[in-house]
């Protein structure tokens, strides 16, 4: 005869767990599933809000500055000196307007192209500089560059990286100078992985730096620029909505990365960009 007691005891007790177990599993499955159908409801609003955002918001806006020209191109002779200047302050703060939708809408767009490849970022760095031609040359800007890395990336993105970094080096420039900017590039040693904790210690990373001679920013506001809507100028002396800093943010957190601004020795400001070569 053999005593089962605590071998049944023990069946019972294993059965109990997996009927809870699986009772845990469905409701887990439930939850999950309701969250993902919620999920795709945000987006399918966010897309529609981006449907509006991109037409139904920038109709409006067109036609405000469009009769606002009309009025004082028709009108001329008839508008006092006031009447001119409420039209114009009109006709910008349309255009302000239709430039801060579209910044809102480059947000949200530019990190839903997440096809990571092999990126080479010399090759996006010279197609964003010519697209700057215009601008460096009245500017007579000077821009200087050590050859990037390759790196496992999405394109668009690092375009527009770049495209904001250099956009803001030459707009914040003083104006009884050209703009000097010098882009260099190194790999990081492991050791120094140790002083940034938010990195993968297991990849390799690139460090890149664009520096600049311009108006510099205040060390008090180096997290603060990276905000969105953050401005630390008036539109009076530079343009802008405060929307570039905080997309180059999202990017670079886009690809486990890192950027921060510190001051420049020569003046200005030095923005380091660190980046996982592969993921």
């Amino acid at each position: 005869m053999e005593d089962i007691t605590e071998a049944r005891k023990r069946e019972d007790e294993q059965k109990r767990f997996s009927e809870e177990l699986g009772k845990q599993v469905e409701e887990r499955t439930a939850s999950l599933k309701e969250a993902n159908a919620a999920l795709i409801y945000s987006n399918e609003n966010l897309e529609q809000f981006a449907t509006i955002a991109s037409h139904d918001l920038q109709e409006p806006l067109r036609k405000i500055r469009t009769f606002a020209a009309l009025l004082n191109e028709r009108h001329r002779e008839n508008i006092d000196t006031e009447t001119r200047g409420l039209l114009l302050k009109i006709s910008l703060s349309a255009e302000r307007m239709s430039i801060l939708i579209r910044d809102v809408l480059n947000f949200s767009k530019v990190l839903d192209a997440g096809v990571f490849e092999n990126a080479d970022l010399t090759v996006i760095l010279q197609n964003v500089i010519r697209d700057f031609d215009l601008q460096i040359e009245e500017k007579r800007a000077v821009v200087r560059f050590d050859p990037l890395p390759v790196i496992n990336a999405v394109p668009l993105q690092m375009n527009q990286l770049f495209y904001n970094l250099l956009g803001n080096a030459l707009k914040f420039s003083p104006a009884d100078r050209p703009p000097v900017i010098d882009i260099s590039s190194r790999t990081l040693a492991a050791s120094e992985l140790t002083e940034h904790p938010q990195l993968d210690s297991q990849l390799s990373y690139c460090e890149i730096v664009i520096a600049d001679q311009g108006i510099g920013i205040d060390p008090q506001f180096a997290e603060r620029v990276f905000q969105v809507f953050q401005r630390l100028n008036t539109r009076q002396h530079f343009e802008g909505t405060g929307i570039g800093l905080a997309l180059c943010k999202r990017i670079v957190s886009n690809h486990r990365g890192e950027i921060y601004v510190h001051p420049n020795a020569a003046g200005g400001s030095r923005f380091h960009i660190l980046l996982p070569l592969f993921h």
